[in-house]
């Protein structure tokens, strides 16, 4: 697909869900039912890396950031206009969200930890696009990813498996039985240098 067809989808996208996110849409992400998921990359998060430079992308209104509860050194946050307005009154003097698109995104700094919690298949090319994140991992940085555990994204587990060096992965659900895959994984010359 053309480079500027892929870009208008984006656009659509994400007019639709600032529009959504407005309207409250998008609220039900932080209530119990969705908590472990959360619990379980913020665990992570905290036992691999303690006070961490975690990068969200994909942080929504901030309910990873919420889960962290202030076990970081540096947090941003990314995601698109309107998700980022409702979570930027949230931010402590060590945090901070931006409105970017994640396909585009290119950060300063880097960071111990880049979390992809419920965003991943957002990146236009799954490999392409954790490879151009790779650049922005600190040497011994790692990923934490959530996903929904539904078939439909096997294949990007796959990928995964066959690229990264999984530290850590679980599949845990809710009472209502929505399950969701997590897991902690290492850029393979991280597992050369250990």
């Amino acid at each position: 697909m053309a480079r500027s067809v892929r870009r208008l989808l984006r656009l659509d996208r994400e007019r639709r869900w600032n529009t959504e996110f407005a309207a409250g849409k998008w609220s039900w992400l932080h209530n119990l039912d969705e908590l472990a998921h959360h619990g379980v990359l913020s665990s992570y998060i905290a036992f691999l890396k303690p006070q961490a430079r975690v990068l969200d992308v994909g942080c929504g209104t901030g309910t990873l950031y919420e889960q962290l509860r202030g076990c970081y050194s540096a947090y941003i946050g990314i995601d698109f206009e309107e998700p980022v307005r409702q979570a930027t009154p949230k931010a402590d003097s060590r945090s901070q969200f931006i409105a970017a698109d994640m396909n585009e995104f290119t950060p300063v700094d880097q960071f111990d930890v880049i979390a992809f919690n419920e965003s991943i298949f957002y990146l236009v090319d799954l490999l392409e696009g954790l490879k151009r994140y790779e650049r922005f991992l600190a040497p011994d940085g790692v990923f934490v990813v959530s996903m929904h555990g539904q078939p439909r994204n096997d294949p990007l587990w796959e990928k995964i498996n066959a690229t990264y060096h999984i530290l850590d992965a679980v599949t845990i659900a809710n009472q209502r039985g929505v399950k969701w895959n997590c897991k902690a994984f290492a850029p393979m010359k991280e597992l050369a240098a250990a």
